[in-house]
């Protein structure tokens, strides 16, 4: 940063205000000792139309004197009969007066140069490093998960709750979607942390290391079930014949969870909506092996059926 000093102080009308404001903040961040940016009006007019009349570093000082509007000065707006007793002042040595107009000055200079630095990107790059990373980011982004982003504070929540999950939903998609995790499951024990009971190192019921006995066990909150329910058959038939819909209601909930909680989506219907399976070569319509199939739904038309969608 020397050689800009050097030419600042010999040739500060190349410069302007923000310009060399923000150089010399540059300059206050990579140096090791704080320096102190005084800013002065220009109170005698002396024929220079540039911003930067005068600039000079001394120690850890440096003095920008500027014809810019301020409250004094060359384009002051204090009236003209305290403008001249400031100029008789200076005309007889008496600083006093300027030095007291400066503190306001000075202040009015550093919210004239925030505003003007606000608007331009490299300074703001400059100021706020993290804020225009965090831009980047989005803006690199690629188009596979772009519908997320307005749901972005949600989905970066430390915490999470099942609340918050069925709002996303049902703001997400245009159906009436419920979030449920049971408190507990009988769910059964893999084979390999089943209690063997003997006295060689393969057996896993030594001394201290405890055992269960059975071969199931109660499972806490371990899977989540959501529950889309369709508003008439339309809906349903809608549902159904979507092969994307079951993946991206599971996808938006991976992406909220962060984990690898396991996911069940069912459709909550009316026995109303169902028909009578039949044979086909269409897929859409045929009964396939693995789908459930209510034989008579006309049989209590009001009650409602969970059918496994994923």
């Amino acid at each position: 940063m020397k050689p800009f000093i050097e030419d600042l102080a010999a040739q500060p009308e190349k410069y302007d205000f923000s310009q060399a404001m923000r150089l010399l903040e540059q300059l206050q961040f990579q140096s090791s000792s704080p320096i102190q940016i005084q800013l002065k009006s220009e109170a005698m007019p002396t024929g220079n139309p540039q911003e930067i009349q005068y600039f000079s570093l001394k120690g850890n000082k440096a003095k920008l004197r500027l014809a810019k509007q301020a409250l004094s000065g060359v384009k002051g707006v204090i009236p003209n009969y305290i403008y001249e007793e400031l100029l008789a002042a200076i005309h007889n040595e008496d600083h006093s007066l300027q030095d007291f107009l400066d503190v306001f000055n000075q202040r009015h200079f550093e919210i004239t140069y925030r505003t003007n630095a606000r608007r331009w990107l490299l300074v703001e790059s400059e100021q706020n490093p993290k804020k225009t990373a965090l831009l980047n980011h989005f803006a690199a982004l690629g188009k596979e998960h772009k519908e997320y982003l307005q749901y972005s504070l949600l989905l970066s929540q430390q915490s999470r709750n099942l609340t918050t999950l069925k709002k996303i939903l049902n703001d997400f998609f245009p159906y009436s979607i419920d979030v449920e995790c049971k408190a507990f499951e009988q769910r059964l024990l893999p084979t390999d942390s089943l209690t063997r009971i003997g006295v060689n190192r393969d057996f896993n019921s030594r001394l201290g290391q405890g055992f269960l006995v059975g071969k199931t066990c109660l499972a806490h909150f371990n899977n989540l079930s959501i529950f889309v329910t369709p508003k008439n058959r339309n809906e349903f038939l809608e549902i159904q014949q979507d092969e994307q819909f079951a993946k991206a209601v599971l996808s938006l909930t991976q992406h909220y969870l962060k984990d690898s909680t396991p996911v069940a989506i069912y459709l909550n219907v009316k026995r109303s909506y169902l028909t009578k399976p039949r044979l086909s070569s269409k897929v859409s319509i045929a009964a396939r092996l693995g789908e459930i199939d209510y034989l008579a739904p006309e049989r209590n038309p009001n009650e409602t059926v969970k059918i496994l969608l994923l």
